[in-house]
């Protein structure tokens, strides 16, 4: 079907052929207006900065909450370690305890052998975990690692340790436990 006899059917069916195109009306008539003049004027430049700020204030936070999550772990673990090792210390100092007074001939000798091996390797899971013990002998008395049960006279200078009567334990520079000592009076006065 060509386009003369498309136009007659349209024609016998009543449709009006002879007006004319509206595309080519459009084209002739008045200019739409374009899409720049129907939208507000915009500033990108702007929006891009503040929501670059946005996205850099974003990621600071993020960091700053990932540290602080980090620090809080490592203080949760601290302490729960910390107490852990509080916990193991009376055992630690029955098993010295037990050794001291053990009878070390006839039989009680293999006994002996063994609580000594069951104290070695708790001195080695101590030291791999950083526990030390706080040195006594031959210190002066500091309160930060130390706690004096008794003063007696003696003929070393006032202040120095005369005697442990329990062992202290540090760890990572956070005392366990304090020493508990015998601290000098200072020699008798003549």
């Amino acid at each position: 079907m060509d386009a003369e006899s498309f136009r007659d059917e349209l024609k016998d069916e009543g449709v009006d052929t002879e007006k004319s195109n509206p595309v080519e009306e459009m084209e002739e008539g008045a200019a739409e207006p374009s899409v720049a003049e129907e939208l507000p004027e915009t500033h990108w430049e702007e929006i891009a900065q503040d929501r670059y700020d946005q996205l850099v204030r974003l990621q600071a936070d993020f960091e700053n909450f990932r540290r602080r999550m980090d620090r809080e772990r490592d203080e949760i673990k601290a302490y729960v370690v910390g107490s852990l090792l509080s916990d193991l210390l009376p055992v630690y100092d029955n098993l010295e305890r037990a050794l001291k007074f053990m009878p070390s001939d006839g039989e009680a000798k293999s006994w002996r052998v063994g609580l000594e091996m069951t104290l070695n390797g708790f001195n080695e899971a101590l030291a791999r975990q950083g526990v030390e013990a706080i040195e006594t002998e031959g210190q002066m008395f500091d309160p930060r690692y130390h706690e004096a049960v008794q003063r007696v006279e003696s003929d070393l200078p006032e202040g120095m340790i005369v005697e442990e009567l329990m062992r202290g334990f540090r760890w990572k520079e956070r005392v366990l436990r304090a020493s508990m000592v015998k601290v000098s009076e200072g020699p008798e006065p003549q």
